[in-house]
């Protein structure tokens, strides 16, 4: 764990919930797993105190508990989820997201569920003034929560949620040893360890949302018209008995469990945000046509894919890649055809009607999708060549290159693009001698040898020594240069997060130096308008909201950073 972790998830907790729960968490941090007896006794708090804020951190999801043995009495330890505090900091990029996809009532459901932590269906009626709404504005909050569930943009809490993944297999294979009648042999073991990695695989694969119920219902009947949210989660209006329901009667209805209580699946918001990100890479490397085209492959990956921890998405057909591309979608002038002999003879149609429309937007639909799979990158893959193809995204290769390329800009700011020369020159090579590279990155071998050790010395490079004879004489050695991912990630990392624990540092400051008139300005009198701030008070607040509005920008910027070079590569463990 970085020492630059500990200090900003204490800072961010310290900016959310307060010193009480600031002071939980830090002992958590530092000690690991601990008793609700020993948290009282090292903390020195009131026991009712350390509960609070323990219920606080649990219904955030900050805090799992398992229960174990100590001594002779059964006890809960409780442990802490950095990786979602972390996450703190991405609560507006989240917001966007539900903003963007779910409207203006499902950002209303999505920021109730974040800002309360864990609530169920009813509960956030109760926040949002339900009773108050109208019919309209109650059917939208219904279609709102089920496609958020559907979309899994929020996910149902269940038992084994608030407990670790280590301590779920723990008790599951505990629960195998105690079905077998003798001790289990190392093999007994192996094979009860391997059902409990393939039930939770299989778990992970499933397709069923829970928090969701089917009711049958008789839609030929007539009545008020019912909302039914399809497999794509968008909602789907059936009314009084003759559209859909002339044919088929009964239909199943998913209904949102009221009593089921939900929380926020950063998990799959970070798929979301991962998805962007790719597709702006091939925004800039080719043409917002090819950015379309990416977002409708991407799209239709989604619902199979839960978190960024898989490596490649299943396959796609090219015909239904190109049916969920926008009609409004300007695609005419994407690729230049003119070279194409077919193109040419059967080119875009100057007619008006929708049929030529589609044919033009198909052809070169198909043309966009060959050229992202002869990208470089090889995150777009044509895995069958039946009919017009399938195509795959390999989510594993797309964490590799946006990793690098996130690296290189670092890089880059912070020295020279001439050290980019060297550090691309070198992960393409791996392991040059100073000659080597001088040649390869075309430099001059003194300047080559200074940019190496610049390099080597923020944790971008680094050397592996050859002896030539068995007493290890660093005269009579063999030095060669190479980029190690792992430590060139540690590097960036250790210097995001204390750059993330700076600027807040910086936004507490500026906010201290004015606290007497930032107390003024909240005041009731202040808000109401009967007294008024003087000039000076109200530029000084403008500099402190401008100050704060930049800061919020350069911390998103470096939580994208985290994004890329840890939380969206597949496998990643803790930091």
């Amino acid at each position: 764990m970085f020492t630059q972790l500990e200090d900003l998830c204490r800072r961010l907790v310290r900016n959310h919930y307060g010193p009480i729960v600031e002071k939980v968490v830090a002992l958590l941090i530092e000690e690991g797993r601990l008793s609700l007896g020993r948290i009282i006794s090292q903390t020195g708090m009131e026991g009712a105190s350390a509960r609070q804020a323990l219920a606080v951190l649990i219904q955030h999801s900050h805090v799992t508990h398992a229960q174990g043995k100590e001594g002779a009495r059964m006890m809960t330890f409780y442990s802490i989820n950095l990786r979602n505090i972390l996450r703190l900091q991405r609560a507006g990029l989240y917001l966007a997201l539900a903003e963007e996809r779910m409207g203006a009532m499902g950002l209303s459901v999505f920021r109730t569920i974040m800002t309360n932590g864990c609530m169920s269906v009813s509960g956030v009626r109760d926040v949002l003034g339900y009773k108050k709404f109208g019919t309209a504005d109650k059917q939208k909050f219904s279609v709102a929560v089920a496609k958020l569930v559907r979309e899994r943009f929020i996910t149902a809490i269940t038992a084994t949620d608030t407990v670790t993944k280590v301590d779920r297999f723990m008790q599951a294979e505990a629960k195998e040893i105690e079905k077998l009648t003798t001790a289990p042999t190392p093999k007994e073991l192996v094979n009860i360890r391997r059902r409990i990695s393939d039930k939770d695989d299989e778990e992970y694969t499933s397709n069923v949302v829970v928090g969701m119920k089917r009711q049958m219902t008789d839609i030929g009947t007539g009545g008020a018209p019912k909302v039914m949210i399809g497999p794509n989660g968008q909602p789907i209006v059936i009314g009084n008995g003759f559209e859909a329901g002339q044919q088929d009667q009964d239909a199943d209805e998913d209904l949102v469990d009221d009593k089921q209580c939900f929380q926020i699946y950063h998990e799959r918001l970070d798929v979301f945000l991962r998805n962007k990100r790719i597709v702006n890479y091939f925004a800039e490397k080719y043409n917002d046509e090819a950015s379309v085209v990416l977002k409708a492959i991407l799209r239709l990956t989604e619902p199979r894919t839960k978190t960024c921890k898989d490596k490649v998405s299943e396959s796609i057909a090219a015909q239904q890649i190109v049916q969920n591309i926008s009609s409004d979608a300007q695609l005419d002038q994407a690729v230049d055809m003119s070279g194409d002999p077919y193109f040419k003879e059967n080119g875009t149609d100057s007619g008006s009607s929708s049929a030529a429309r589609k044919a033009t937007l198909g052809k070169m639909a198909f043309a966009l999708l060959d050229v992202l799979r002869r990208d470089a990158s090889g995150i777009i893959n044509k895995v069958d060549e039946r009919g017009a193809g399938q195509y795959r995204v390999n989510f594993e290769r797309a964490a590799i290159v946006l990793r690098d390329e996130c690296l290189d800009s670092l890089v880059l700011n912070k020295f020279s693009s001439t050290h980019v020369r060297v550090v691309r020159t070198l992960r393409d090579k791996q392991k040059l001698d100073e000659k080597l590279v001088s040649q390869a990155a075309m430099l001059p071998l003194a300047r080559s040898r200074e940019l190496l050790h610049e390099l080597t010395l923020a944790g971008f490079a680094d050397t592996v020594e050859i002896p030539r004879t068995t007493d290890r004489n660093p005269s009579r050695m063999v030095y060669l240069w190479y980029v190690s991912p792992q430590k060139q990630v540690s590097a960036a990392l250790r210097g995001a997060l204390q750059g993330i624990s700076n600027i807040m540092q910086r936004a507490d400051q500026e906010t201290l130096a004015r606290a007497a008139l930032v107390a003024k300005s909240q005041r009731a009198d202040v808000v109401a308008g009967t007294t008024h701030l003087t000039p000076g008070e109200q530029a000084s607040l403008q500099v402190l909201g401008k100050l704060k509005q930049q800061i919020d920008v350069c911390v998103i910027r470096l939580d994208t950073m985290l994004l890329l070079l840890h939380d969206m590569v597949p496998g990643s463990t803790a930091l």
